[in-house]
């Protein structure tokens, strides 16, 4: 008797419903992975942090091919299909999964590196922008792709957010 194997594959969503889909895939009993990350987003003057796909438009869905009814996956709500290579699924390779979630926070939230090398309290130095030169304490990194800063001016220490790509150690 030939032994079940669950592999990973790659599922295509409809915009923005890939929450949908992992919970209606799950529903049908399919293990089911939506790597996320914490996202800075900003409407209507409020910024707020929001949990927002890694890979928007995709999940992965973990399915034995052998046993399972995996073509019921291309009629799920909020699916459009597996990614497929001619009449096959294509089973995404184990070590990329595993990757992805060797880097998850304790919260489960994908850690994205860009902030890697600042530490809280760290002096930098602003590379671009109207303050090209400044000096600035890094505070902390919000959604991967900004920097909460202390800026000195006129004497006294200015909260302010700014991109990680103008920053530089000092």
């Amino acid at each position: 008797m030939a032994k079940a194997m669950t592999a990973w594959f790659a599922v295509y969503t409809q915009p923005q419903k890939e929450a949908l889909a992992a919970q209606q895939l799950q529903n049908q009993g399919f293990a089911v992975y939506l790597p996320r990350y914490q996202k800075l987003r900003r409407h209507a003057g409020k910024s707020e942090i929001v949990a927002a796909p890694l890979f928007p438009r995709y999940l992965f869905a973990g399915i034995d091919l052998m046993t399972q009814r995996w073509r019921s996956v291309n009629g799920t709500r909020g699916v459009v299909g597996l990614v497929m290579f001619g009449d096959k699924p294509v089973p995404v390779p184990a070590p990329v999964l595993a990757e992805i979630r060797s880097r998850e926070d304790d919260q489960g939230f994908i850690r994205l590196n860009h902030a890697a090398a600042f530490q809280p309290g760290q002096s930098l130095r602003i590379v671009e922008g109207p303050m090209a030169d400044t000096e600035a304490l890094f505070e902390e990194a919000v959604d991967g792709r900004r920097a909460i800063l202390l800026i000195s001016l006129l004497g006294r220490l200015v909260r302010t957010q700014m991109p990680l790509r103008s920053l530089q150690a000092a």
